[in-house]
């Protein structure tokens, strides 16, 4: 079984540049998680390339084995500084799990 996680976020700055400078902040400070967060399997973001404004910024997809591996990294104390950084960066947050 594998679990995917997928989280949408509408980031907050202003202009285009500034969710640009966001998006790179988020993406330095989630991508190591890959690594440092056992229960990670596979973990990508990916920045809206169109409808700038109107889509999402910035999307997370992640595969766990199952929902005890997502409650490892979403409690992670690598993670939870990744946690206080987004909800200061964004202005909305959506998200998706189901089991592949």
């Amino acid at each position: 079984m594998t679990l995917r996680h997928i989280v949408s976020w509408k980031l907050n700055g202003g202009t285009l540049a500034d969710r640009d400078a966001q998006a790179a902040e988020a993406t330095a400070a989630i991508l190591p998680l890959r690594e440092s967060v056992p229960s990670v399997r596979e973990l990508s973001l990916h920045r809206n390339e169109l409808f700038d404004g109107a889509n999402y910024d910035l999307t997370l997809i992640a595969d766990f084995d199952d929902a005890d591996g997502l409650a490892a990294y979403a409690s992670h104390p690598e993670h939870l500084p990744v946690i206080d950084l987004m909800k200061r960066i964004t202005a909305g947050r959506t998200a998706t799990d189901f089991t592949l």
